[in-house]
């Protein structure tokens, strides 16, 4: 009964802001948060975009990227090594996945002249998920 009410906790807290998400002190918490509210942006984002709200959507597009990079930022600094325990790393690997599928649907939805801010987001978001994967697979050091 205990873990639905944390959980719901945890979602309230990334969907009020990504400040509040940064302040976090634990950086790998703080990655698990940032991805949910960039999950969350992203969702939002695709229901913005095709109100046809552009402003917005270029917004949330936009704070979906910095929630992803604070997230690859927060695992950096955790200091935990993908290749000898890869929990986290998997784990934020699949949200970011998630996050990109969720970004990809938004494309025809884009204005055409803020497909470069899209591409800009995509390319982040993309890079970041294949950062973590080839982590995650890479051999372990001895």
């Amino acid at each position: 009964m205990i873990l639905p009410v944390v959980i719901l906790a945890l979602a309230g807290l990334a969907a009020e802001d990504l400040k509040t998400v940064a302040a976090e002190p634990n950086p790998v918490k703080r990655a698990r948060l940032a991805l949910i509210h960039g999950e969350q942006a992203a969702t939002k984002a695709g229901e913005v975009c095709q109100a046809s709200e552009y402003d917005q959507c270029n917004e949330l597009l936009n704070e979906t990227g910095e929630s992803v990079e604070l997230a690859a930022q927060s695992l950096d600094r955790a200091g935990i090594d993908a290749a000898r325990n890869p929990r986290h790393h998997k784990d934020a690997e699949i949200k970011t996945r998630k996050i990109l599928r969720l970004v990809d649907a938004l494309r025809s939805y884009i204005h055409p002249e803020d497909l470069v801010r899209y591409e800009a987001v995509r390319k982040t978001v993309s890079d970041i998920n294949d950062r973590l994967l080839s982590a995650i697979m890479s051999k372990k050091k001895k």
